[in-house]
């Protein structure tokens, strides 16, 4: 597995939350921006299940990441609430594939006007949420994921595309020597040209129109 990386010596905090959380959280504020977040995060299928719901809130009151109210309703704070504003808002979901020889691992990022998180999935369903670095754009924190993916994998490759984007349009990345070769494709494109010998900067700019920043 790939961990996150930070490019500094502080390394931000990461809450682990389960599957049923995940699902109770996304559904807090249903609406289309919750639906598709929790299709992001493989967890749509549940968000009409109670008993589902049900024993998500009751984890997330046992770890003392959310209250139970008085009329029975689940109150978020702090982190918890992040998260939880994040799902039901965000304009934004970008999905990096990070391939090994292996398999492969992926980010979810999803990105809200104000709050911007990423996800990483690990064993039984958990999934790791942490907040992006406030010091660097949403594209740099995209374009950082896939170099310290490349570097612990040279022989690797990753793959971005914006889930809202009905073209399907993707960015495959592979490290050369000393540059990176990528290509682009769209839904149901076989034939993928490849473009060698790019620098950060220009990488940068091929995560920007993917992004469509």
């Amino acid at each position: 597995m790939t961990e996150i990386p930070t490019e500094t010596t502080a390394v931000p905090d990461a809450i682990g939350f389960g599957f049923a959380e995940i699902a109770t959280l996304a559904s807090l504020r249903r609406g289309d921006a919750s639906a598709l977040s929790a299709e992001a995060l493989r967890v749509d299928s549940y968000l009409d299940n109670t008993d589902m719901i049900s024993a998500g809130a009751s984890s997330l009151v046992a770890r003392g990441l959310a209250t139970a109210e008085p009329d029975g309703k689940l109150a978020v704070a702090g982190p918890t609430a992040a998260v939880a504003t994040a799902l039901s808002s965000a304009t934004r979901r970008m999905e990096i594939s990070l391939l090994t020889a292996e398999g492969g691992d992926s980010v979810i990022g999803v990105e809200s006007p104000d709050i911007q998180l990423l996800f990483q999935p690990r064993a039984y369903f958990t999934w790791w949420a942490m907040a992006q670095r406030p010091d660097v754009s949403a594209a740099e924190a995209n374009l950082m994921v896939i170099k310290q993916h490349l570097r612990e994998n040279p022989q690797g490759g990753a793959t971005l595309r914006r889930r809202e984007d009905a073209t399907g349009q993707t960015l495959y990345v592979k490290k050369g020597e000393g540059s990176w070769t990528v290509g682009t494709s769209n839904r149901g494109q076989e034939d993928i040209s490849e473009t060698t010998g790019l620098d950060d900067a220009a990488l940068l700019a091929q995560i920007r129109t993917i992004r469509q920043d």
